[in-house]
């Protein structure tokens, strides 16, 4: 894994474009791999489509996972930083004036067929095109628009995290022991008393400790699943010793079975593959230049 630095991840901005965003939108595939970007933000609205790997995206209120065939919305200004693992994506960059969105808050959206391929086909618009090409402004204006119904397919792939330094402790321990993690050793890691503990985390995170553990387990095995881990390894990885409990577990979090998820994301990955090694758009149309 590859941490970029503050000038580093500025540098990166910059070769895309971001620090000087202009017209209604633009977009890029982005072709790192195993990249940790630091903080940062930039000033257009940016619609992120995982295409073959898991992204997280953290922002200061905690950590959203971005799977297979997700996309995820990240509004104009707000700081966040992003760990993409062996991943390839699309973003696409909206105005501020084109898709209203007050909330400020990042979200993982429902892909759905039309979402992937208007924003698969929109990757080939660079910096720029949309002031000088009438038919990328006229695309890109549609699909920013479209973007105001696709907000409320909201999925909640979000760890809450916190400001505190003795919960953060106990969050840190507990993500690096997932299978074996205990509020006995949240709270040790803490070093507070059990009542002191669960009232802090409640207030740091808006649930419970066992609630936020259940989340981190099930969000670290979707990243698991995606990368094309079984099932009942996945389960015993993240610390449940009953396949049926993790069943549930993951069905109430991510809307569907572990073995439904795992299937739906390699055959996302087996599809985009195939179209990669086709081109990845149609009529005649050259995929565009990965950026390193």
């Amino acid at each position: 894994m590859k941490s970029l630095t503050d000038a580093e991840t500025r540098d990166v901005l910059q070769s895309y474009g971001l620090d000087r965003p202009t017209g209604i939108g633009f977009a890029f595939l982005d072709s790192a791999r195993d990249t940790f970007y630091d903080w940062h933000s930039h000033a257009y609205h940016q619609l992120i489509y995982a295409i073959d790997g898991p992204t997280q995206i953290e922002t200061a209120r905690g950590r959203h996972i971005l799977p297979i065939g997700r996309a995820a919305w990240i509004p104009a200004d707000t700081q966040h930083r992003t760990l993409i693992s062996g991943a390839e994506g699309v973003s696409l960059y909206f105005s501020p004036e084109v898709v209203a969105d007050a909330t400020g808050r990042v979200r993982i959206l429902v892909a759905s067929r039309l979402m992937r391929e208007m924003i698969l086909h929109a990757a080939r618009w660079p910096l720029g095109a949309s002031e000088s090409d009438p038919l990328a402004a006229s695309f890109l204006r549609t699909l920013a628009l479209l973007c105001g119904e696709w907000l409320d397919t909201e999925l909640p792939l979000f760890l809450p995290g916190a400001g505190h330094p003795s919960i953060l402790r106990a969050m840190d321990h507990a993500t690096a022991h997932l299978a074996t993690a205990t509020q006995a050793d949240a709270v040790a890691a803490a070093a507070m008393s059990e009542r002191s503990f669960r009232r802090l985390f409640e207030r740091e995170t808006g649930m419970g400790w066992q609630s936020w553990l259940t989340q981190a387990r099930i969000l670290t095995a979707m990243g698991l699943l995606s990368e094309g881990g079984r099932v009942t390894d996945v389960a015993a990885d993240v610390g449940y010793t009953s396949l049926s409990a993790f069943a549930k577990a993951f069905a109430k979090l991510a809307g569907e079975a572990p073995a439904q998820f795992r299937a739906r994301q390699q055959s996302s990955k087996a599809a985009r593959q195939e179209s990669a090694g086709m081109g990845l758009f149609r009529h005649g149309h050259p995929r565009p230049p990965l950026k390193p």
